[in-house]
């Protein structure tokens, strides 16, 4: 049974002598979650200031810092000015920093939240964004290098920050905290990783009071608070009985059987995933000026590799990608290779289990967790297309057919895109009809959802491709039946509304299956084939932040024009997989492309040159203000609020959309006529040699005046 028992303070301090001379593994542990066969060290000597290299985080306070195998994850804060959302590691072997990039919608700025390390995941609860205390739940999955926010089911905390949170067996256990009108929160919360379900834990005997700034660790089955603010500083210590000895060790087996890894028999194991966070962030430091838009053909395949195709879908996990299906010089293939970017090795996972999907082309894949759900495709031209969606569990090499009572029509030559927990189904076609409908499937619920249409809907098409940036899906180009298009279009997934986006720049020329990638601020687009049947081999870039298009100019060896390839981001390059450019091919190149930072990531850069540390007022303890019950606004309000946000930004980027390009202070009045771009403005001209948007060399502009 559980319940609080409060520690005498002498005993406590008797204790913590005894304690200084053992070795750090037999102390409290920190807040994090089962590792096994971890070994923690044991400090000797002096704490020291660690010499670090790359790119440290900016200075701040009250962010949140976890351990994950040997590299520290550090997520938000405040620097007395500006609240944060990056995601920092720090390889603890060869001391370097470097920034996560994510392939997904970051989590709003924050600090006073808490994190936590479980299986492959961190997750985030909670926090204060500078003008509301934070209700929300998110999972950073590692091995797939996206954020998801996770629904509030069962009793969940109220909003607050300054709280803490510690994992137990298969467990968090948030306490304490406060929110934005001061009340601060003496209950105790469970969060269930495995049913993924908040419950409010009732406690027995003599509790703590409602507190903030508190810490908490966990030992044995035990949580220990200690300290923290009530009105007055204080320096007591509780404990509360959460798992007991036997639920610990069932606990802590089931959660090696998740994480590990199961051999495969015909090349290996599966990778490891030691080393760094996220897409390969060792190998972009590396990279050099050179490096950059220049193509290279990766001649050193090893292994198994997959015979040259067409129709395939590809994936990245772990610092792998997972290619299926297609069509090859024989047959269309139901097969599942992996290729270890480190080790530049193919491998067939054979044998799996489950019962896999047929054999088919034209399937869209993407990652979600530890998972890759696949979906549609076709086995004839006259028939034979699929509507079925199958989940393949990475570390178990497993199939798993989803069935569901409504889900979307047959179709092949769609598009599938991830955001958050959910997959969005666009387009395609069936043989006879160019789809133009929109459905949602839930990986939570297991449940598909068509979602209403509204204006500016995009004409049906298949063919096309599609990329999520923040909280938007676009979608450029494809067949209609008629015509290659070369339009593009945004569905913004908070609104639910389709916006038509005006082609400026350097608009590609129509086609469809090409291929398209996100990285940083900017999609980039790859090949292609338009009505007369002509393939295309140039790069594309379209500028989320300008909402403008240019053409790149590489070098190097390039692939061939190609379409039914795939492309896929992994650190800073982009991959080209197989297609058509004549023959069938399985040759694979990448191109390193540099992460244009968005607007507003440049500007509090800019702004944080220039201040110092900002109104610190809110970073101090809060005043003893009475217990006031907080406001608890429901699902509809804070949906018409992020409404609101999104088109005050979407205002705000209309009106920047005329500022510099370089300093994003003044109008443009320059236009660079070797490219026709509007991109500067006359006294940030001298500082540079080539357009911002397309890179093309001036050599002539003119100076133009508003009326």
């Amino acid at each position: 049974m559980s319940g609080f028992y409060d520690v005498d303070f002498g005993e406590v301090v008797a204790r913590t002598v005894t304690t200084s001379m053992m070795s750090t593994s037999t102390r409290l542990r920190p807040a994090c979650g089962a590792r096994p066969g971890f070994q923690e060290p044991a400090w000797r000597g002096f704490p020291r200031e660690v010499h670090t290299l790359g790119e440290a985080p900016s200075k701040r306070t009250d962010h949140s810092v976890v351990l994950f195998r040997d590299s520290l994850l550090v997520f938000g804060g405040f620097d007395g000015h500006n609240r944060f959302n990056d995601l920092r590691e720090l390889h603890l072997k060869d001391k370097r920093w470097s920034q996560v990039s994510v392939r997904s919608q970051v989590p709003r700025n924050r600090f006073g939240h808490t994190a936590v390390i479980y299986g492959h995941s961190m997750y985030i609860f909670g926090g204060w964004d500078g003008h509301d205390t934070l209700q929300e739940l998110f999972e950073y999955n590692i091995s797939s290098n996206m954020w998801i926010q996770l629904p509030m089911r069962g009793t969940a905390p109220r909003a607050r920050y300054r709280h803490t949170a510690v994992v137990c067996g298969d467990a968090m256990f948030t306490f304490g905290g406060v929110d934005k009108t001061q009340y601060r929160f003496p209950d105790l919360h469970e969060y269930s990783f495995s049913h993924r379900h908040w419950s409010k834990v009732s406690t027995l005997s003599v509790q703590p009071s409602a507190r903030t700034f508190h810490k908490t660790v966990v030992h044995e089955g035990f949580m220990y608070i200690l300290g923290g603010f009530d009105g007055r500083r204080l320096n007591d210590m509780y404990r509360i009985l959460l798992r007991t000895k036997s639920e610990l060790q069932r606990c802590q087996k089931q959660l090696a059987d998740q994480v590990s890894s199961p051999p495969v028999p015909t090349g290996g194991g599966m990778p490891s995933s030691t080393g760094a966070v996220g897409d390969a962030q060792d190998a972009a430091q590396t990279l050099m000026p050179e490096d950059l838009w220049c193509w290279t053909r990766i001649e050193d395949q090893q292994g198994q590799v997959y015979t040259p195709r067409t129709g395939h879908a590809v994936v990245v996990w772990n610092h792998c990608f997972y290619l299926m299906g297609g069509t090859d010089e024989n047959a269309r293939q139901n097969d599942i290779y992996r290729y270890d970017v480190r080790n530049k090795t193919w491998a067939c996972i054979d044998p799996v289990t489950g019962g896999p999907p047929s054999a088919r082309s034209g399937s869209k894949a993407v990652v979600c967790r530890n998972s890759i759900f696949f979906f549609g495709g076709y086995t004839k031209k006259d028939g034979d297309y699929f509507n079925d969606l199958f989940e393949f569990n990475i570390p178990e090499a497993h199939w798993t057919r989803i069935d569901s009572p409504t889900k979307p029509s047959v179709r092949t030559d769609h598009s599938c895109v991830v955001y958050e927990a959910s997959l969005y189904i666009f387009g395609g076609f069936d043989g006879r009809t160019r789809f133009q409908d929109l459905h949602q499937f839930n990986t939570e619920d297991r449940e598909w959802m068509q979602v209403p249409e509204t204006d500016n809907v995009p004409v049906g098409r298949f063919g096309h491709s599609a990329v999520v940036y923040q909280s938007s899906m676009f979608v450029f180009g494809g067949w209609d039946g008629h015509d290659t298009l070369d339009d593009l279009y945004e569905f913004s997934i908070t609104t639910s509304q389709w916006y038509n986006v005006p082609g400026r720049g350097d608009v590609p020329p129509s086609r469809y299956r090409h291929s398209a990638v996100v990285h940083g601020c900017a999609m980039f687009v790859f090949g292609g084939v338009d009505k007369r049947q002509a393939r295309f081999a140039d790069l594309c870039e379209f500028s989320f932040d300008n909402r403008s298009w240019s053409r790149v100019k590489t070098t190097g060896d390039p692939p061939s024009a190609r379409t039914f390839h795939r492309a896929c981001m992994y650190g800073s390059c982009m991959y080209i997989l197989g297609g058509f450019d004549g023959t069938r091919r399985n040759d694979m190149y990448k191109i390193a492309v540099p992460e244009q930072l968005p607007r507003d990531e440049k500007r509090r850069r800019r702004l944080a040159l220039g201040t110092g540390e900002g109104d610190a007022t809110e970073a101090a303890a809060e005043p003893e203000i009475g217990e006031v019950e907080g406001p608890h606004e429901n699902k509809e309000i804070v949906r018409l609020r992020l409404q609101v946000l999104e088109l005050q930004k979407r205002l705000e980027s209309e009106q920047e959309r005329h500022l510099c390009k370089i300093c994003f202070e003044r109008e443009i009045n320059t236009v660079i006529l070797d490219c026709n771009h509007r991109a500067v403005c006359s006294r940030c001209l001298d500082q540079v040699s080539t357009c911002p948007l397309c890179r093309a060399v001036m050599r002539s502009t003119v100076l133009t005046y508003n009326a």
